[in-house]
């Protein structure tokens, strides 16, 4: 009995999905007419009636009261009116939820445990509704399939008589043999027949066998919304949880129609879970800070669902608040994941959300703050080997995108050679690929560094006047230290370095390859690589049957170069004697003094791609204070005069006044070009005067130059 209502339900899970899609179709419409309404009611009355065969008495109540209102309408030959629909819209969301798991709470940065349900979250993964069209296709491929295996029996009939004939003639004694030209003739001609139908097999095999992988390949398919579509009824009891019972949100859904492999879209659904409860409680604002903002009265929330190429997108926005990157600078900077004074752009910030106890909430209750729910959604995707980011939304709320293979076992690799080993890096993380020559490398305090551009982000500086890209400094580091010998030095051929800048949550590093070889999609099993760290090395590839492939984890890899640290002295030592190596001095050292995080961070960026090294300060006062502390002297100053404390016609007078400073040339930089404060300004000791208005990172670099 068991097993016969484990069958019922699944049927069932179908069915009511089917009902309450086909009635949220007419309600959207408004149900204009009696038809409509005919239609819901008896779609409610099959609902009910289904719930009661697989013995659902809650869901069957739940039915009855709709339906018992629906007739009501009916019998008064009345349309629903705009409380009827919201009843209506009301049961479905009850229905949703009574048939889905209630999913974990958690918050932006949090989350807390599961509650229970009435039955498993999702689709039951122990059956799959096929359409009938599709086994048809499925039953058409097999009996191709089928019919060539009997011509195959044939064919092979037909080849055991030819060789039957052959040992005849060769055994029969001399004055009974035929003759052997004519013999020969025959035969041959024979066996061209046998080829020729062999040849035909071939290809009716290929095909059919085509037929029969892409048919299969469509059953393992559902449609993001058999996986998602409970979501709009979760987010309207979240809101009401949240923010009172009038509190309310509008789910807008897009792509539910595509269609990927179902363990990959079941997989996304807790993750996807948390996102939306997370756009609630940290994008909630009051109707009247909306309706003062210009915004809608209730909270927006997008789910949308792409598909490109072999990557899977689902993207959770929202129009509320918008992360708040001051607070998660704050806590960052509390945890020690980020240096207190470290400028980080919007980008490098949002990645630090997706850590493990990451909460920017200054307690728990039953929907966040327990530091739990983004580093769920960091998790799954990284099991998924995905990717995942959050983005300020313009023009307010925020964005978080998961990105994921559409495959569990084909992934898009880099193959590159690492001691005669063919190594995979996964496509997914690499955002260059250099060739970067020996005399280009940069020495930074012992470490190698190379320039890259910088990401085409809304943080990234703007371009110089003569239009060359910005650059960023990466560091380099052998992958043959990680895979093989620690000590490895970094690969030069023919006077140069082939780099494959990867990127893991916000942070960047090059990775020097012997070779680069091919980019190539292959199936990936699990694994433990024999004779290779299995945590590093999780997955095995064949290019080839005798050439494996060892896909490494860039997790695990960035993990062990953060263990290493990034300025861990890996000094330059080459492997090509020809080249030798040229030392280089200290780059010379400018201080960066604005109380803007921005502008800092633009400066900061612009300085350290053309090869200066930069310290910052937020106001005056510090920057006079690091002034006199620092072991390293500072060769330029470039400062904003506008800043809390102590502003930059201050801090000039004071570095002028104290002899151990006042050689340090300074270089104002401010929004105020009113001629009183530049001749301020220049009589003050300052060297330039550069106006924001008018900015040119070229004119900066050149001031710079200049005083140096």
């Amino acid at each position: 009995m068991d097993t016969l209502r484990d069958e019922l339900l699944a049927v069932f899970d179908a069915e009511y999905r089917d009902h309450l899609r086909a009635i949220r179709g007419i309600v959207a419409a408004g149900c204009p007419d009696a038809r409509g309404l005919a239609e819901i009611f008896r779609r409610v009355h099959s609902l009910k009636g289904a719930a009661r065969a697989v013995e659902l008495p809650v869901v069957e109540g739940v039915a009855h009261a709709l339906e018992n209102r629906l007739s009501a309408l009916q019998a008064a030959r009345a349309l629903p009116d705009a409380a009827d629909l919201k009843a209506i819209t009301d049961t479905l969301d009850e229905v949703d939820l009574l048939m889905t798991s209630a999913p974990s709470d958690g918050d932006v940065n949090g989350g807390d445990e599961d509650a229970p349900g009435v039955t498993a979250t999702g689709e039951n993964p122990s059956y799959v509704q096929v359409p009938v069209a599709r086994l048809d296709a499925l039953a058409s491929a097999v009996h191709d399939l089928m019919s060539v295996a009997e011509r195959h029996e044939r064919l092979w009939a037909q080849v055991m008589d030819l060789l039957d004939e052959s040992r005849a003639v060769m055994h029969a004694p001399e004055r009974m043999r035929a003759d052997p030209v004519a013999e020969f003739a025959r035969m041959t001609r024979r066996l061209m027949t046998v080829g020729r139908e062999r040849e035909l097999m071939s290809g009716q095999i290929d095909r059919a066998l085509l037929r029969l992988g892409e048919e299969v390949h469509a059953v393992t398919l559902v449609p993001a919304e058999s996986v998602f579509g409970s979501l709009a009824a979760m987010a309207r009891r979240i809101a009401r949880e949240h923010g009172g019972p009038d509190a309310g949100v509008d789910v807008h859904m897009y792509g539910m129609d595509v269609q990927t492999e179902r363990r990959v879209m079941q997989a996304l659904r807790d993750p996807v879970v948390h996102l939306v409860r997370n756009a609630i409680v940290h994008g909630h604002e009051t109707r009247a800070q909306r309706l003062k903002e210009g915004k809608s009265e209730c909270l927006n929330i997008t789910i949308a669902v792409t598909l490109t190429g072999v990557r899977l997108q689902v993207a959770v926005s929202d129009d509320g608040r918008g992360p708040d990157l001051q607070a998660i600078a704050a806590r960052a900077a509390g945890q020690g994941l980020v240096h207190a004074d470290a400028p980080l752009d919007a980008r490098q910030l949002l990645a630090r959300v997706f850590e493990p106890g990451f909460s920017t909430r200054g307690q728990a209750d039953t929907l966040a703050g327990r530091g739990v729910g983004l580093s769920v959604v960091a998790e799954a995707a990284r099991a998924l080997h995905g990717t995942v980011r959050m983005e300020q939304r313009q023009p307010a709320g925020t964005t978080v995108t998961l990105t994921v293979p559409v495959s569990q076992r084909q992934r898009t690799v880099l193959l590159v050679e690492n001691a005669g080993q063919s190594l995979g890096l996964p496509g997914r993380v690499i955002r260059h690929l250099l060739r970067v020559r020996r005399d280009e490398i940069r020495l930074l305090n012992g470490a190698p560094f190379a320039v890259v551009p910088h990401p085409g982000d809304g943080a990234s500086p703007p371009a110089s006047p003569a239009g060359k890209q910005a650059e960023d400094l990466v560091p380099l580091v052998p992958l043959r230290a990680f895979v093989g010998d620690e000590n490895a030095p970094l690969p030069v051929r023919d006077g140069a370095v082939s780099v494959v800048v990867m990127e893991v949550d916000g942070a960047c590093c090059g990775f020097a390859v012997e070779r680069m070889v091919d980019v190539r999609t292959l199936l990936v099993s699990d694994a433990t690589a024999v004779g290779l760290d299995s945590e590093l090395v999780p997955g095995i590839a064949w290019q080839r049957e005798d050439q494996p492939v060892f896909i490494l984890s860039p997790d695990r890899l960035f993990a062990r170069w953060r263990l290493r640290g990034n300025d861990d002295g890996v000094c330059f030592s080459d492997v090509d004697e020809a080249a030798p190596v040229v030392p280089v001095r200290h780059a010379p050292l400018v201080m960066v003094v604005d109380d803007s995080i921005t502008t800092r961070t633009l400066q900061k960026t612009i300085l350290q791609s053309h090869g200066y090294d930069v310290c910052l300060a937020v106001d005056g006062e510090e920057a006079l204070t690091l002034l006199q502390q620092s072991s390293r002297h500072v060769d330029v100053v470039v400062t904003d005069v506008e800043m809390p404390r102590m502003d930059g016609f201050a801090l000039l007078a004071a570095m002028h006044a104290d002899p151990h400073l006042s050689g340090i040339p300074v270089v104002l930089m401010t929004s105020r070009d009113e001629g009183d404060d530049v001749r301020r300004g220049m009589e003050g000791g300052a060297r330039a005067y550069l106006t924001k208005q008018k900015f040119d990172q070229g004119e900066l670099i050149d001031t710079i130059r200049g005083l140096l």
